[in-house]
């Protein structure tokens, strides 16, 4: 199932907007290159600005993200604390200074050559997704004050879309925000006209994109927007929703884009004692692998591990006793010994699968592995798992530390750990804060 695309709301759309209030453009001619508005409505000029920008796009912007968070796993989310706010919004608000800079020299310039009595900017986010809707309009009003003086009320306009491919959220906002105290008595009315015809506009384009199927199709739903760094990937989950899905039963579906490259190995070793390794080294054929002696197969084994580029791998030592192998009811060979190895691994791996469960801070237990997830928007290549050894309750060894692992190779990973290393279970902590649900 494929996402629903949207057309963009674009200035001929605002062309209408205008228009179905009863204002005009200011100028029919685009040859005019003067520092001239858009619109006029009545006695009052009228700038658009739409933001189709997305920052994060731009090295410079990534560099000073990166420094705002840093990073202690392969995944940083980029969700600001109250004390990065301040830091974050200035690193994304530059489309928007820019853009209402320009739209208050406009309408002012405007204002002069007609008289104009009021002077509105209509600033739409159309693209810049790093933020909130609530976050781009408190960004937009902001500069409007500390930036400008040739606006009297600024308009903040949005579209906001996100979709599950089943159902689909679209939150569209229209909020007037007074910027200079200007008595002009008609100023409610021509509000009002304005709001009136985008809410007209927006049931008309809402209509239009389910039966008009030769549209522009352009806009996406918002998704996981991030960019790579030195190995670090930093991203902006999607909102969201705060209530279930009706569709999906299980939750939301995510998106996996993880390959065979991307997903760690497991290799499941034979290891035997002193009388198991004689019992198999007189009776399997072509026994080499088994090296001269038991001290010798170890040596061999810890020195050649198993090695594959960029992925995690994890060892586990199965041993394998005399009575194990006398239940081999054929020739001794590598491949019925690591059958063997295999089937006592999976015995083990399902008991354990069964007794997991979450960590508590009163658990009481002296040698456990416990897993740590965080998974991270709509993609679970995300995700980042943390997996340490505790040990008497204080003693904790972090073997996997903060790696993008996806939470099921992360849960095998964590049980072959316990394996190998005896542990006694496995406790998990599994945070769902930023997850697609």
């Amino acid at each position: 199932m494929e996402y629903l695309q949207f057309s963009s709301l674009t200035e001929k759309d605002f062309d209408e907007i205008i228009f179905d209030a009863g204002g005009r453009r200011y100028t029919e001619d685009l040859k005019i290159q003067e520092l001239n508005c858009d619109y006029i409505l009545e006695d009052v000029v009228i700038e658009l600005k739409i933001i189709e920008e997305e920052p994060i796009e731009k090295k410079a912007k990534q560099q000073k993200l990166i420094e705002l968070f840093p990073a202690n796993a392969e995944t940083v989310i980029l969700y600001p604390t109250e004390k990065q706010k301040y830091k974050y919004f200035r690193i994304l608000e530059s489309p928007i200074q820019k853009a209402l800079k320009k739209a208050s020299k406009q309408l002012q310039q405007s204002a002069k050559k007609i008289d104009a009595k009021f002077k509105i900017a209509i600033i739409m986010n159309n693209g810049l997704y790093m933020v909130s809707k609530e976050e781009f309009k408190e960004m937009a009003i902001k500069r409007a004050k500390n930036d400008t003086s040739g606006i009297d009320t600024l308009i903040v306009c949005s579209m906001y879309y996100y979709s599950d491919k089943f159902e689909m959220i679209t939150l569209f906002d229209f909020d007037d925000i007074e910027i200079n105290n200007i008595d002009y008595k008609n100023k409610k009315n021509i509000i009002n006209k304005l709001r009136y015809s985008w809410n007209k506009k927006v049931e008309k384009y809402m209509t239009e994109q389910f039966q008009k199927i030769d549209s522009n199709r352009n806009k996406k739903p918002i998704k996981d927007i991030y960019f790579e760094s030195d190995g670090i990937r930093y991203v902006k989950p999607p909102m969201l929703w705060g209530e279930s899905s009706k569709f999906w039963k299980n939750g939301r579906p995510r998106e996996d884009t993880t390959t065979k490259n991307n997903l760690s190995l497991i290799g499941i070793i034979p290891m035997f004692d002193e009388e198991a390794y004689l019992y198999a080294k007189q009776n399997m054929l072509n026994n080499d692998i088994l090296k001269n002696s038991l001290i010798e197969y170890i040596e061999w084994v810890q020195n050649n591990p198993t090695r594959a580029e960029n992925r995690i791998i994890v060892e586990v030592y199965i041993d394998l006793y005399l009575d194990d192998l006398k239940k081999i009811n054929k020739q001794l060979d590598i491949n019925n010994i690591q059958d063997l190895a295999n089937k006592k691994y999976e015995i083990l791996y399902k008991k354990i699968e069964l007794e997991m469960i979450e960590y508590q801070r009163n658990s009481k237990c002296d040698n456990f592995i416990l897993l740590e997830t965080q998974e991270i928007g709509i993609d679970k290549a995300n995700d980042v798992a943390f997996i340490s050894h505790i040990t008497n309750n204080s003693r904790q060894e972090y073997l996997i530390d903060g790696k993008r692992i996806i939470y099921e190779n992360a849960v095998a990973l964590a049980i072959s750990l316990c394996i190998d290393l005896k542990a006694e279970k496995v406790y998990y902590i599994r945070d769902e804060d930023f997850k697609w649900q």
